[in-house]
């Protein structure tokens, strides 16, 4: 259907499209906790909604796409849900004590975060090139830190707690990809984001019968859940066209994306999302997030020539 210049151009655009979703989600999640402070909400009522897209998303990709119905399929299913409640609950509580774009840019921590699952799991040590790209993300970090006031301890370890269950839910949905019997990944990805989010939204029906004022809850978690299931449908397209390698380059770019979204959401006058702070803050934050940035496309490029 497209041709190889073409794949790249509809790539590249939908790995940005992600990345733009999902810094908005970040601002997104953090006006619902401002409003009804609860993440215990958020996450429930966010999960109902995505699991809803994923239901309107299953009839269209179940024609092309077949499942593994195996044990081994369903435990990596099963190891995801845990993942990515214990995720996306710890991904809220860090928004309480860190801004949006300074968190989303922290982000990029998965690399050091990755590189000690490397070593642990595969027993194997990390080469000059990647050691080089984890202590780039750590002096970004460090920058990040000094951008907008300390990070309360607290926040760093939710923050810690993020990373693990983010990266284990990378690892997992990688698992479950391969396992897909297909040839195309772009559809066997799109069919795992359908029915795990179904699934997800399944289980947390019970939930329903514990709370109430469902309508306005639901509602309110629209814009969040509509960003984030829209961020993981173009992350998934972009690796179908370019390659998750290249595609996780691009999505990368989030960090900058969100730095860029505060400061246009403090200029016209949202600083109850974004808290204010000087120009050489943002000057700061905006270099931190590009050595970030680059730390992630040198340990990616670095991981690739090994393989």
């Amino acid at each position: 259907m497209f041709n190889n210049g073409s794949c790249m151009i509809f790539g590249i655009v939908a790995g940005v499209l992600s990345a733009l979703f999902q810094s908005g989600s970040y601002a997104l999640s953090r006006a619902f906790m401002l409003k009804h402070k609860s993440r215990l909400n958020l996450l429930f009522y966010s999960q109902l909604a995505m699991g809803a897209l994923g239901i309107l998303t299953l009839p269209l990709i179940l024609p092309v796409v077949r499942f593994p119905w195996s044990g081994a399929f369903w435990g990596l299913m099963a190891g995801w849900f845990f993942a990515f409640v214990i995720g996306q609950f710890s991904f809220f509580q860090a928004l309480r004590e860190i801004e949006a774009s300074r968190l989303s840019s922290l982000f990029g921590l998965k690399i050091v975060v990755l590189a000690v699952i490397f070593i642990a799991v595969e027993q194997r040590n990390l080469n000059f090139l990647q050691w080089i790209a984890v202590v780039l993300s750590a002096v970004a970090a460090m920058g990040m830190n000094l951008t907008g006031g300390r990070l309360s301890l607290k926040g760093l370890a939710w923050l810690a707690l993020t990373l693990v269950s983010y990266s284990a839910c990378d690892i997992v949905e990688t698992g479950m990809i391969k396992m897909m019997p297909g040839k195309s990944v772009m559809l066997e990805s799109l069919g795992i984001v359908a029915l795990s989010y179904a699934l997800l939204g399944f289980c947390t029906l019970p939930v329903l019968a514990l709370k109430n004022d469902h309508r306005r809850l639901l509602i309110d978690a629209v814009p969040f859940s509509v960003a984030w299931y829209g961020a993981m449908i173009f992350i998934y397209v972009c690796f179908g066209l370019i390659g998750v390698v290249f595609g996780n380059i691009i999505q990368a770019s989030r960090g900058i994306i969100s730095v860029a979204l505060g400061a246009v959401l403090l200029h016209y006058g949202f600083d109850r999302l974004e808290p204010r702070v000087g120009r050489k803050a943002w000057i700061r934050r905006f270099l931190m997030a590009v050595v970030m940035l680059a730390a992630m496309c040198l340990y990616t490029y670095a991981r690739n020539r090994m393989q």
